[in-house]
């Protein structure tokens, strides 16, 4: 590689993203991503640590090229071309787009909905020091969606979503006709 790779974002430039033990590189080509994840594995080796391959991924995002890279080959691994992936607990999609990860996150709220629900009984809806329905599926939800880039239809499916955790939690049915306000 003749420069260093990297993105931009706005006015900042980014070659990496590093959390713990993981590593994000930015490289504008797949033939960059094998001279860079040849060079890192190197560099790795010389300090005592390796590069685990099968968590290796290359993902291609958002550059309008119509298909997708295939797996390619770094130091005799094969380093395998994914769409999504969860990183840090969030779906990272290559269209850069949060759908995919709303509704895994509704998926797992909903389970904890229904695990409340059902193994309680009930779940315990007002406190005197804090009057108002508790809803233990929210932070499980809105776990990272300070990343998420929302659009109107991810709203709407989010209020829908809010709306039936609400009926379920004061055990209103579908039935009995109650409106939403």
């Amino acid at each position: 590689m003749s420069t260093t790779p990297s993105i931009k974002v706005g006015t900042r430039q980014f070659t990496d993203l590093v959390h713990a033990d993981d590593t994000t590189f930015f490289v504008p080509s797949a033939s960059d991503a094998g001279e860079c994840l040849s060079s890192f594995n190197s560099s790795s080796s010389v300090l005592g640590m390796r590069v685990s391959w099968a968590k290796t991924k290359l993902q291609n995002i958002g550059s309008g090229v119509h298909g997708h890279p295939s797996n390619i080959t770094v130091d005799g691994n094969t380093v395998e071309q994914v769409d999504n992936f969860i990183y840090l607990g969030s779906i990272q999609s290559s269209n850069g787009g949060s759908q995919a990860d709303i509704m895994r996150r509704t998926a797992l709220a909903s389970s904890v909905i229904f695990s409340a629900t059902s193994l309680e009984g009930s779940i315990p809806l007002v406190t005197d020091e804090d009057p108002g329905i508790r809803n233990p599926s929210l932070p499980v939800l809105l776990y990272a969606c300070e990343t998420w880039t929302i659009l109107a239809a991810d709203e709407r499916r989010l209020e829908a979503f809010h709306m039936k955790c609400q009926h379920q939690i004061t055990k209103i049915r579908w039935q009995d006709h109650i409106r939403n306000s």
